[in-house]
C-alpha cells in the first residue's frame, strides 16, 4: 500500500492523464508488470483502464485468499463466488454511497461500486474464484476523485482505496465460514438431484417444504406461506453421495395439466418450475426446485415478428395463398406468435415447453368438437392437435395450467389439482371421467429444426455497428436492428441483458454465420465469452469495462435473434427438416 501510496502522490495536481500508467491490459496477474501490482496486508490490488478519453474511470480488482480446508471441486467455484460476492458486495456499496456528498461536483469523490447479487447461482463478471490456488478475484469499478475535473487528487484516492480494502478485510473477515460450507453442500446436491433427473428423465423436482409464493413485487419467499407437499403417488426419494436424501414431487416427461380454480396457486407453481432452471440460493425456498434447463415459457406475443418460419405445423391454406412453408410478417397476430414461438422453441433445442392459458391465444389452445363442425375450413391446427404428437416424435414435454377447458385432461399423461396451495395428483379420477376428446385428422408436422442467419453482405474485411444500447432491460438495439425481449421471462436483470447485447453484437458481425446452425453459433460464442478465467468481452455496448455481466443460456440467446426487427433468416426447406444427429447445447 506503501509503494501505491507513493506512486500516486506523484501524480497529485497532474493531468487525469498520467492515471494511464495504472493501466495493466491483460487480465491474468501473474502477466502484470510487477510495479503495477501492490499490496495491503493479504491482498493484492491493481487497476485497468476503461478507456483513455476517461482515464479515471478504472477497474479496481482485488485478489483476496480464502483458504478452505474442505476439498473443492473445480464446481464448488460457483456457489463460492455467489457467496463472497453477497458478503462483500453489499458493504462496499454502503461505503460509495456515504462518500456521495450533493454539494459538490461527484468528479471530485471518489465513486466505486460491485456488482450485486441475486437470489439463483450465476456466473458473474464481478467476481471470479481460483479453486487451484483458492483466491478470489472481486472486480470493482472505481473513479479516481479529481480537482477540477482535470487533474488527480492523490489523498482522496489512497484514502478511498484503503476505505475499500479495509471493508473488504472486515467482510472477509467477519464472513462465516459454515454458511460458506452450506452454500458449496447446498450446490452440489442440486447438482446431484440434476444428474439424477437427467437419469430417470424427469423433467421437474419440487422438494417437499419448499416455499413457491413470492411476496408482493420481490422475489422474498411469501411470509406464512404453506410449504409445498407432494401427492403420494408422485413423491420420490433421492439420496445424497452424502449420505443424506431428500424427498419431493417429480413430474416425468410427457405431457402434464395443472388445473384448479381461480387462486388456487397453479400460476404460482408454473412460476416456480419455470425459474428451476437456475439453482437457488440458501434461503431462497426454492433451493431444492428443479427443472430442465432446457425449459421455454411460451406466451401469445402480439406484434412480434416472424422470419421464413415453416408454419405448417399449426397453419395451413392462409387466406391469399400466403406460404405457410417460409412465412414472414412484422406484426404477428396472437395465435401466429404462439405457434412461432412453439416451433422456435422446438428447433432452439428445447425440451420442455410451459403454457398458461391465460397468457396464451384461445384460438390457438382449443377448438371444441362443435365448433369443428361449425367451422368447416379452419386454418389454426389447435396446439391440442400437436401437443401429443411432440412428445412423441420431437421428446418435447409440455407442462399446461389449464382451468376453464378440459380439452387437455384427455391428452395428459398426469393431471395435478391445485386447491389452496396444495397439490393432487387427479389423473385416475380424469380418466374414470371417459372424456371425448375432440378428433384430430391432422397428418404429422414437418418441425423446423434448423435456422440459419444471413448477416450483412459487404466486402468490408470487418464488420461492426456504430452503436449498441439496451433499453430499459426489455429491448435491444444494434443500428438498425432491435429485439423486444419483454417475454423471455428467463431473463431476468439488466447484467443478463448486457450479456445478450454482447452475443448479439458478436454474431451479427460474423460474416459466416449462415455456414452453422444459429442456436450451435450462439453456443459457440457462449463458450467463448465464459471461459475458464472469468468473463471475456469486447463489445461496442457505452461503458462496456464498467457494465456487470452475468451467465444466461445460449437458447435465449436463440429466442432473441428470432425476435429481432432487421434480421434476415436462410429460407427454411426440406432438408432443414431433417437435422442429423448433433448435440445442442444448453
Amino acid at each position: 500500500m506503501q509503494r501505491f501510496k507513493s506512486i500516486i502522490n506523484r501524480m497529485q495536481g497532474k493531468n487525469k492523464s498520467e492515471l494511464c500508467w495504472l493501466y495493466n491490459d491483460v487480465y491474468n496477474p501473474n502477466c502484470y508488470e510487477k510495479e503495477k501490482i501492490f499490496n495491503f496486508n493479504n491482498l493484492r490490488f491493481w487497476f485497468n483502464g476503461t478507456g483513455r478519453r476517461n482515464s479515471e474511470k478504472l477497474l479496481l480488482f482485488i485478489e483476496i485468499p480464502l483458504p478452505l480446508e474442505a476439498e473443492l471441486q473445480p464446481e464448488d467455484s460457483l456457489p463460492i463466488e455467489c457467496y463472497m460476492l453477497g458478503v462483500i458486495a453489499p458493504m462496499i456499496n454502503n461505503l460509495s454511497s456515504e462518500y456521495v456528498n450533493l454539494n459538490k461536483n461527484t468528479r471530485e469523490k471518489a465513486q466505486f461500486s460491485a456488482q450485486a447479487v441475486t437470489d439463483i447461482f450465476i456466473r458473474r463478471s464481478g467476481i471470479f474464484y481460483n479453486t487451484a490456488n483458492k483466491r478470489i478475484v472481486l472486480k470493482l469499478n472505481f473513479n479516481i476523485p479529481l480537482v477540477n475535473a482535470l487533474s488527480v487528487n492523490a489523498k482522496s484516492a489512497v484514502r478511498s482505496v484503503k476505505d475499500i480494502l479495509e471493508h473488504i478485510e472486515t467482510a472477509v473477515s467477519k464472513s462465516n465460514m459454515m454458511f460458506l460450507t452450506e452454500y458449496i453442500s447446498l450446490n452440489r446436491r442440486q447438482r446431484e438431484i440434476r444428474t439424477y433427473m437427467k437419469a430417470h428423465r424427469l423433467i421437474v423436482f419440487i422438494a417437499d417444504g419448499s416455499i413457491l409464493p413470492r411476496e408482493n413485487g420481490t422475489d422474498q419467499p411469501m411470509k406464512n406461506a404453506i410449504p409445498f407437499i407432494s401427492p403420494k403417488s408422485m413423491r420420490i426419494t433421492i439420496p445424497f453421495t452424502d449420505g443424506g436424501e431428500i424427498t419431493g414431487m417429480v413430474i416425468k416427461q410427457g405431457v402434464t395439466v395443472i388445473t384448479g380454480g381461480g387462486y388456487s396457486g397453479k400460476s404460482t407453481l408454473l412460476d416456480a418450475i419455470e425459474t428451476g432452471i437456475f439453482d437457488h440460493i440458501p434461503g431462497d425456498g426454492r433451493e431444492y426446485v428443479m427443472s430442465d434447463n432446457s425449459l421455454l415459457k411460451i406466451y401469445a406475443e402480439d406484434g412480434r415478428p416472424v422470419h421464413e418460419l415453416n408454419l405448417t405445423p399449426f397453419f395451413r391454406n392462409l387466406p391469399c395463398g400466403v406460404d405457410t412453408e417460409s412465412f414472414s410478417t412484422l406484426h404477428a397476430s396472437g395465435s401466429v406468435s404462439q405457434a412461432a414461438n412453439i416451433i422456435e422453441a422446438v428447433c432452439g433445442g428445447s425440451k420442455l415447453l410451459l403454457i398458461d392459458e391465460d397468457k396464451s391465444a384461445t384460438n390457438f389452445m382449443i377448438r371444441d368438437r362443435n365448433m369443428r363442425k361449425i367451422v368447416k375450413n379452419e386454418p389454426i391446427i389447435p396446439f391440442t392437435d400437436r401437443v401429443r404428437e411432440l412428445y412423441l416424435t420431437k421428446s418435447v414435454s409440455t407442462i399446461l395450467v389449464i382451468g376453464g377447458s378440459s380439452e387437455y385432461l384427455k391428452c395428459a399423461d398426469i393431471v395435478i389439482l391445485m386447491e389452496d396451495y396444495t397439490a393432487k395428483d387427479i389423473t385416475n379420477d380424469v380418466r374414470r371421467l371417459e372424456l371425448l376428446l375432440s378428433p384430430m385428422e391432422e397428418p404429422p408436422a414437418n418441425w423446423t429444426v434448423c435456422r440459419r442467419i444471413l448477416t450483412t453482405e459487404t466486402t468490408q474485411p470487418f464488420l461492426f455497428f456504430r452503436s449498441v444500447e439496451t433499453e430499459n432491460e426489455k429491448k435491444i438495439i444494434l443500428d438498425d436492428y432491435s429485439a423486444d425481449i419483454t417475454l423471455l421471462t428467463a431473463l431476468k436483470s439488466g447484467a443478463q441483458m448486457n450479456t445478450l447485447a454482447c452475443m448479439m453484437e458478436q454474431l451479427l458481425c460474423d460474416k459466416d454465420a449462415v455456414n452453422e446452425e444459429l442456436i450451435l453459433k450462439l453456443s459457440e460464442i457462449f463458450d467463448k465469452m465464459f471461459d475458464k478465467d472469468g468473463i471475456q468481452l469486447n463489445s461496442l455496448l457505452p461503458e462496456t469495462a464498467t457494465r456487470w455481466y452475468e451467465e444466461i443460456r445460449p437458447i435465449d440467446a436463440f429466442c432473441c435473434v428470432n425476435r429481432m426487427r432487421g434480421v434476415n433468416f436462410k429460407k427454411s426447406n426440406k432438408g432443414d427438416t431433417q437435422r442429423k444427429s448433433i448435440k445442442i447445447l444448453l
